[in-house]
């Protein structure tokens, strides 16, 4: 299922930036977009898969033309490397 991109965005206006940014370049719901991101974060280095799909999209921005839409999901991808950036070194440990 196509969602537009306005919708998109009305739905995602009370989500974090990271979980809005996957609804958007994933073109998934954002109940689904959270859910999935709360499930992937259970799984061992589930945060790097995250990162990943943060990182693809902003790429994806890029090669696209579209500066602001990669600078948003860099964005995005900054919040969640604030809130989840330990991550990586608990499982380290």
């Amino acid at each position: 299922m196509r969602l537009d991109p306005e919708r998109i965005k009305a739905l995602t206006a009370s989500t974090s930036s990271y979980v809005a940014a996957i609804a958007e370049s994933e073109e998934l719901l954002p109940m689904l977009a959270a859910a999935w991101t709360e499930m992937t974060l259970r799984q061992p280095k589930g945060h790097l898969t995250i990162r990943e799909v943060l990182d693809r999209a902003a790429h994806k921005a890029e090669r696209r033309g579209d500066q602001a839409k990669a600078r948003e999901y860099r964005t995005a991808l900054a919040e969640f490397e604030t809130r989840f950036g330990g991550c990586e070194r608990v499982a380290a440990e």
